[in-house]
């Protein structure tokens, strides 16, 4: 599908999102459009898949429940979700693999979320729904300028929190995409940075090393320096920000793993 906008390098920074405009190759989309069917269609008709539908959101909430009840929570910088969180809707920017016990925990704040296109994005929609969550569907292969506009209407219309996994889909690995300045500009809302960590857990071998907080567990959450994304400054400007939001995500990320060690070393 050719997909041409106002949005890169900028990526909507000049631009007011309702106001975008898109250029579309008519039979490239049917050809997109009819290939994500057949994929889906082809994934419906198996049991296993209907199966996975139905029971992992299910067991995916009753397992952070059981993480919840068994675990100490240990806050770093709460007096954010004290003064900002729980007073006004935002923007809350996860790294992608530390971000499942904020998700849970962040249930509490009625928001959307953006989650990939792909079989296993419909896996994760369940569960954010069940959650609580609303979605919108896209990511940077696929969708994801249409679904970033709709998230940011989506925003407005309902007054909601957003979340957005800052290092998705691809990574690299704790490097903060344009994204979540987007939506902070176009929504006024602030970007609130939140990252965990656990004395048990399990952390994969995949390009985000997530990590699976265990039961019986002291989970430390952290919250990082909020950031303001006013309009109509520069690309330079806009650039600043980004990386000042990075540089808040990894401080508290920093924070929150040296916190657990001192835990798991008594002190």
């Amino acid at each position: 599908m050719e997909l041409r906008q106002n949005l890169a390098p900028g990526f909507l920074l000049g631009h007011r999102a309702r106001n975008i405009v898109y250029t579309r190759d008519k039979d490239q989309i049917e050809k997109g459009s009819a290939l994500e069917e057949s994929e889906k269609r082809e994934k419906g008709d198996q049991l296993w898949f209907r199966l996975a539908l139905f029971l992992a959101p299910r067991l995916v909430t009753l397992y952070f429940r059981l993480v919840d009840l068994t675990s100490k929570k240990v806050w770093l910088n709460q007096e954010i979700e004290e003064q900002i969180c729980k007073k006004r809707p935002f923007n809350c920017a996860c790294f992608h693999g530390t971000m499942l016990f904020p998700v849970w925990h962040c249930r509490r704040y009625p928001g959307v979320v953006m989650v990939s296109r792909s079989w296993d994005g419909e896996l994760i929609d369940r569960c954010l729904k069940r959650m609580g969550y609303d979605s919108t569907r896209g990511s940077s292969s696929r969708g994801g300028k249409e679904a970033l506009v709709e998230m940011i209407e989506m925003i407005k219309e309902r007054n909601y929190c957003s979340g957005l996994a800052v290092d998705a889909p691809r990574g690299p690995s704790r490097k903060v995409k344009m994204g979540i300045v987007v939506v902070g500009k176009e929504t006024s809302q602030p970007v609130v940075p939140l990252v965990s960590w656990a004395t048990r857990q399990i952390q994969f071998r995949s390009w985000d090393s997530m990590i699976l907080p265990l039961p019986f567990s002291a989970i430390v959450l952290a919250f990082g320096k909020p950031t303001e994304v006013p309009p109509g400054l520069s690309s330079d400007a806009y650039e600043a920000l980004r990386q000042e939001i990075e540089d808040n995500m990894l401080l508290a990320s920093k924070q929150a793993e040296e916190r657990v060690a001192s835990l798991k070393h008594g002190r």
